[in-house]
């Protein structure tokens, strides 16, 4: 040790190089004691430079925030607290006279008790009271009140919560404010209330910085309340790894609520029973257990964020691609997670070059990856001039993602179509923003790691939950499994900060060593939070409270509980104070006719604003006028078939004005497309055959494909030719309609050639297709776009009141495809009960 130390010094004083923390040579308990000392002004001198660099960087971060206007959460509170210390903007803020009631505060820091106390004291009040309490004025009375339980302080810093306790104090000794306790619980019953006071009062001792336990008081009209000790039958064999026990385990509670169902648990449907774990990661095995025996089941996360959330994520993924279409990492993913494609199929795609994962450029090849890449070049190249809303939602459309959200497990993944919904609705915020579709990507993945609101369930399933998340909610009946299960903390990467919790300032942890050194207080206020944790869960129940005690699971190797297990943490383990209550639990649940009678009377709550003759203002009337926003849907925005077909990738394009175009557009059949539908539009139909020549040949040079549209041409001039009276009466080209279906949907678009023939009164809907096709594939063309001509059928039919018929043009073939109007009438009858997203994935594009 002695040689290291003096190799270590003669490197640090003689060289420039970095120089680690030497490596203490033993561990013996009072060598490591005295080489920590040895060491400690050294440590201590780092530790304090540390801290500058971290204020520094902090600081210095803040700041590169807002010049760039990105504030978080914690910079508001922050630059609140920077207003609040300047005379003239306080005095401002407190004539508006508020009063602040403060609810959850045990969970509120010091920052943001010093913003809510300044805002609450008089106009006149000079100094901070938080710094000078004795010596300055408080809160004006009645202006200031704050709700907190110091025993379900379970999110914040330690130091917060000391903080808490002493500013309660604090607000009670100078009288600025007046303490009351409540003890009535409105939620448990005799039985869960009895024995969360037999247990609980020994493990918040208000010793060694834990809480005081606060003794709970039945309401008037309280119910009889059930605990029940769930025993496990099974037997389980401890050389499994521990995974695999919880799954014995979760299997057999799983068959026990199917066969006692919610009725004995006292809960009126499945959705009134929640199942809490201390750790996320506990909640799949439960989930898996729970579906196998057919039970429903919702699970929730405290820490859900966005990017965990398929549609979020997808959507997300897909906006990074068509911006950065050589992002070969992020397209392999979109391959992989969102169209499915095996790790074998992108294997012998790849041929070890993982730059052919591009959408860049047309894919040669017939595989499956070759195909769904060009698929996705072609997405791009016809969103490239389109509005971002506009742009987002044709992605979606044409990759499917709606009905690909909707084909994963709904008990893991609920309601992903609304979830989409939502990320549509901050795109066309984006768009109003003046965002561009690369603004809005990286919005989305700046958000990526934010955490998800959440919203009440509406499904009747079970509700699987962490502790941390079921705070401040309720159930009928509550089950905590996995009692004797260790629960595994984890540590942040070295090096990361705490806060004193006896002083003020902070440590800087800079390796194992430093951890060494406050480790038994970290693990005591770890210990200490969690058993306020238990707290939580365990009083989360209003009428049925069970506890899953898997005795023999999870024992360690001395055959004892885990110290860190949620039995031990209740003083229920090993020769535990609580073993006894625990051992008197009942091991049946039984269903009670008292609560269920109660339940049953219970008044359905009717919660109803009454606004009167108040002026609700525009903006009031216009989010009460939103829901009766009638629906577009636009034929030509929908493909039928998954691939997408150049024709229709052209097709996109056709009613978008040519400036709005992209400068080029790569796909040959796509420009074919359009070239043909533009020079159809300028044919003198009413006019000599050799004007309509020379109309074509003026047009000729702009085709992309000459001898093509030379042939085309030949078949058309036969056809009409061998038709004389087609052509013959009134010709409208690219007539625009907008008809209301009902009072929800309109369908808008436009008919290639409407014909209107005087004498008979009657419309004849043409409509151009330039697939290539044989006169074999003829029957498969009219299939295929027949759902779209009956929708411009039914539009023309209700709009003019007249006799229509309607047809496609087949320029490959020179074919006339007729269709009847019984078949048109069939189809109609067919499409229009459909959904709204199936209608228009139904309605296929005229063209």
């Amino acid at each position: 040790a002695k040689a290291e130390l003096e190799h270590w010094e003669k490197r640090w004083r003689e060289t420039d190089e970095f120089v680690p923390w030497p490596p203490c040579a033993t561990t013996s308990r009072e060598f490591v004691r005295i080489w920590r000392e040895a060491f400690r002004p050294l440590r201590d001198w780092v530790n304090a430079c540390a801290l500058c660099v971290a204020a520094e960087v902090q600081r210095d971060y803040r700041e590169f925030r807002l010049e760039r206007g990105l504030v978080k959460y914690a910079d508001q509170v922050s630059l609140a607290g920077e207003l609040m210390r300047l005379p003239d903007v306080v005095r401002r803020i407190r004539e508006n006279n508020y009063r602040v009631i403060l609810d959850e505060a045990q969970d509120t820091d010091p920052q943001q008790f010093f913003v809510l106390l300044e805002v609450a004291r008089s106009t006149e009040a000079t100094g901070a009271w938080i710094d000078d309490p004795a010596g300055v004025a408080g809160p004006r009375p009645g202006h200031f009140c704050m709700v907190g339980d110091f025993q379900q302080s379970i999110y914040r810093d330690p130091a917060d919560l000391a903080r808490y306790r002493e500013l309660h104090e604090v607000l009670a000794a100078t009288n600025a404010a007046q303490e009351l306790k409540f003890s009535v619980t409105f939620r448990l019953d005799t039985t869960q209330l009895n024995f969360v006071n037999a247990t609980f009062g020994e493990i918040l001792n208000n010793q060694e910085g834990q809480v005081a336990f606060v003794e709970l008081h039945p309401r008037p009209d309280v119910l009889p309340g059930q605990v029940v000790r769930f025993d496990f039958g099974c037997d389980v064999d401890l050389a499994l790894p521990e995974s695999q026990r919880a799954v014995v385990e979760a299997r057999e509670l799983a068959a026990w609520l199917h066969d006692i169902g919610h009725q004995k648990l006292c809960a009126e449907s499945w959705r009134q029973v929640a199942i809490l774990c201390p750790r996320k990661a506990w909640l799949r095995t439960l989930r898996g257990a729970l579906t196998n025996v057919d039970l429903p089941v919702e699970v929730h996360s405290e820490s859900d964020r966005e990017g965990e959330n398929p549609a979020y994520a997808w959507l997300t993924a897909l906006l990074t691609i068509m911006v950065d279409p050589n992002a070969s990492y992020e397209v392999v993913g979109v391959l992989r997670e969102i169209f499915g494609l095996s790790d074998d199929d992108l294997h012998r795609f790849s041929q070890a070059y993982p730059t052919r994962f591009q959408i860049r450029e047309h894919t040669s090849g017939n595989s499956v990856v070759a195909k769904t890449l060009n698929n996705l070049l072609r997405i791009r190249q016809a969103i490239v001039q389109q509005p971002l809303f506009s742009a987002v939602h044709e992605i979606v459309r044409c990759t499917q993602l709606r009905e690909r959200l909707r084909s994963l497990p709904e008990e893991e993944f609920a309601d992903l179509s609304s979830e989409l919904d939502e990320v549509l609705s901050i795109t066309a915020s984006a768009e109003a923003r003046g965002l561009s579709l690369s603004d809005l990507g990286q919005t989305l993945r700046t958000q990526f790691h934010a955490t998800r609101e959440t919203h009440p369930s509406q499904r009747d399933a079970i509700q699987l939950i962490t502790a941390h998340k079921a705070k401040g909610s309720e159930w009928q009946a509550v089950i905590v499994p996995f009692l004797t299960r260790e629960i595994h903390d984890t540590h942040p990467a070295y090096p990361y900060a705490i806060r004193n919790v006896n002083a003020p300032g902070a440590k800087i942890i800079l390796d194992p060593t430093d951890f060494d050194e406050c480790k038994e207080e970290l693990k005591q206020i770890d210990r200490q939070e969690m058993e306020r944790l238990l707290y939580v869960a365990l009083t989360r129940a209003k009428h049925t409270l069970v506890l899953a005690f898997d005795r023999q699971f999870f024992l360690n190797s001395r055959g004892q509980f885990h110290r860190n297990s949620q039995i031990s943490l209740l003083r229920a383990g090993d020769r535990g104070c609580n073993c006894d209550v625990v051992a008197r639990l009942s091991n049946e649940a039984r269903e009670c006719t008292e609560t269920r009678d109660r339940q049953r009377s219970a008044p359905l709550e009717h919660i109803s604003e009454q606004f009167g003759a108040r002026e609700l203002g525009w903006i009031d009337d216009a989010r009460r006028e939103a829901a009766r926003f009638v629906q577009t849907i636009s034929p030509s925005k929908f493909a039928q078939e998954q691939e997408i077909q150049p024709e229709a990738a052209a097709e996109a394009w056709i009613e978008i004005g040519p400036e709005l175009r992209p400068p080029r557009i790569g796909n040959p059949a796509t420009r074919y497309g359009i070239w043909w539908h533009e020079f159809a539009q300028k044919i003198p139909w009413h006019s000599h055959r050799d004007v309509w020549q020379a109309a074509f040949e003026a047009n000729l040079s702009d085709s992309p494909e000459p001898a093509r549209s030379i042939r085309e041409w030949k078949l058309l001039i036969k056809y009409a030719s061998e038709h004389p009276d087609f052509f013959a009466g009134n010709i409208f080209a690219e007539m625009p309609f907008f008809w209301r279906m009902d009072e929800q949907k309109c369908l808008e678009g436009l008919i290639d050639v409407a014909l209107f023939q005087p004498d008979e009164k009657k419309w004849f809907i043409l409509d151009w297709k330039t697939n290539r096709v044989e006169r074999d594939e003829l029957e498969s063309l009219r299939v295929e776009y027949r759902p779209q001509i009956a929708a411009y059928w039914k539009a023309v039919t209700e709009m003019t009141k007249r006799p229509v018929s309607a047809g496609i043009y087949s320029t490959a073939t020179g074919e006339l495809i007729v269709y009847s109007e019984d078949e048109l009438a069939q189809e109609w009858a067919r499409i229009r009960t459909l959904p709204l997203d199936d209608l228009g994935s139904e309605i296929v594009d005229s063209r």
